[in-house]
């Protein structure tokens, strides 16, 4: 039996080895329980007083995620057309709206921008993988989470049959087909899922599904935060934050997602949108893929990337992230929870 000095020092050292409530078992895209607990990281505080989550890796599949992961519940109430998610953007979207109204009003198309960064730069992209600029009549497209529509209002300009889905903002369904989910009937020529994967808990889930509502020979473009340049770009909170963007992938994890879903990597529009979109920071993942029946080619060592993205972004972080490379996940988890809570 420890004395009570003892018994106070195992208590000290059972504050700094910090396990959260409800951290997931298993990997929410592959179901495998092989997880790794690679980093924490500071989110703002929850309802409970939490300050802290981690950063778990499937060597399985290779995704990173924010354990303990928001539900589906949560994450349904915040981008609803009543969550904080809309309620931010409220103002702006009301200003789109009434001037879609007054347009479609007076029946002139949508204005699509001429700014740098505008939807032209990503069809550019794709007009080497299908025919963007003149597809065969009837072509249809879905773009999956599609905001206030400016992308299909050029596609749409361009002779697409457009279909959105968005759980924010209606204003997009002035002018396109509103979709609540992804129809798996092979009626798509093109899906987007245009910065919407890294928002959901289970991904191979929706990556499936929109591989079944492309016919054969369809096309996924795909575009994510890329947490391979993590060490470069070193904006961590864009590749996982707890709150908005929930998993992480590298090009590994990635392709091997979208092989298990039925897709085949075929092109990375990477290095031309880096320079058009992000200036030349190599924040995004940005995939072509193909529907495919060829049995899934799966990478070896699927997190091996995401860890050494992770540690090469701590060795270089500079005396602040030494902790990140000395000390337990778990131990600096405690650390930096007792720390944000103050005295």
């Amino acid at each position: 039996m420890p004395s009570g000095e003892n018994r106070r020092d195992l208590l000290g050292w059972a504050r700094l080895w910090l396990r959260l409530p409800h951290e997931a078992r298993a990997c929410p895209a592959c179901a495998s329980p092989r997880l790794r607990l690679l980093d924490a990281f500071r989110i703002a505080s929850t309802p409970d007083g939490r300050r802290v989550s981690f950063a778990t890796g499937c060597a399985e599949c290779g995704l990173l995620f924010t354990n303990p992961p928001p539900t589906r519940e949560e994450l349904n109430q915040f981008y609803s057309t009543d969550g904080p998610w809309s309620v931010a953007r409220e103002e702006r979207t009301k200003w789109i709206d009434a001037k879609s109204r007054k347009r479609l009003a007076k029946k002139r198309p949508p204005k699509v921008s001429a700014r740098r960064g505008a939807p032209d730069v990503l069809l550019d992209g794709l007009a080497s993988h299908l025919p963007v600029t003149a597809p065969p009549e009837g072509s249809r497209v879905l773009d999956v989470g599609c905001g206030d529509g400016k992308l299909l209002d050029r596609l749409s300009a361009l002779g697409w049959q457009t279909y959105g889905i968005e759980m924010s903002s209606t204003v997009a369904f002035l002018r396109h087909h509103r979709l609540d989910a992804p129809p798996e009937d092979g009626s798509f020529d093109l899906v987007i899922l245009h910065h919407v994967l890294e928002h959901v808990t289970e991904p191979l889930g929706l990556l499936q599904q929109l591989a079944r509502s492309l016919r054969d020979g369809g096309v996924l473009f795909i575009s994510v935060p890329r947490l391979d340049k993590l060490p470069i770009h070193r904006d961590y909170r864009y590749c996982l934050n707890g709150r908005t963007h929930v998993v992480g992938f590298s090009e590994t994890c990635l392709h091997g997602l979208l092989a298990r879903a039925g897709l085949t990597l075929t092109a990375r529009l990477d290095d031309r949108l880096d320079v058009e979109l992000t200036d030349g920071k190599p924040l995004r993942l940005r995939l072509v893929a193909t529907r495919t029946a060829a049995p899934p080619q799966l990478p070896d060592a699927p997190l091996a990337p995401a860890r050494r993205a992770l540690h090469a972004y701590a060795r270089t972080g500079g005396p602040t992230s030494r902790m990140r490379v000395l000390l337990p996940v778990r131990v600096r988890a405690a650390l930096m929870n007792r720390a944000r809570k103050g005295p």
